[in-house]
């Protein structure tokens, strides 16, 4: 299963996420608490970790080289209610006060509205379908990685698309 897949699933059961994808950028000064894990990234893993009833279920992820390397993790809360309108909450203000100190892609699904925003680059929008989130995670990807991602769904870079993901 991708992370797409997931991001989906999660939004269609309303539940509340926030995964951090870092970019080049250390983020160990922005964030703080959480647990420590070096677990294979998968849907079980993820699905277990954003279960309401997990201890983890409100904080961040923290994934890297295809592992979940930090859960229930705090991140800096953005203050800027313009960019998160009124309908937000504490995940997507931790979102974007992630992506307005660093070059992170932070995925959030809100648990209320079963909806999914990017935050990036210090702004944080709405994304209305799989194919936009495949999209904006391959554009990172892409930045981040330096090499070419193929479109089919997240499917495949060289074989190793969480890899290359993750890298």
């Amino acid at each position: 299963q991708s992370l797409v897949d997931v991001m989906m699933k999660l939004a269609r059961n309303r539940i509340g996420a926030l995964i951090v994808l870092p970019g080049r950028e250390p983020l160990e000064r922005h964030i703080d608490g959480g647990m420590y894990l070096d677990g294979r990234l998968s849907e079980p893993l993820l699905l277990s970790l954003f279960d309401p009833a997990s201890a983890g279920h409100d904080g961040a992820i923290l994934v890297r080289a295809n592992k979940v390397v930090r859960f229930a993790a705090h991140l800096p809360l953005s203050t800027d209610r313009e960019k998160l309108g009124a309908a937000t909450g504490t995940r997507h203000a931790a979102a974007l006060g992630l992506a307005e100190r660093s070059d992170a892609l932070c995925l959030v699904v809100s648990q209320e509205r079963g909806e999914i925003s990017i935050a990036h680059a210090g702004e944080i929008r709405p994304v209305a379908t799989a194919a936009e989130l495949a999209e904006a995670i391959h554009s990172f990807i892409e930045r981040f990685a330096g090499a070419p991602v193929a479109r089919g769904g997240l499917g495949r870079v060289g074989g190793a698309w969480r890899e290359a993901l993750l890298a």
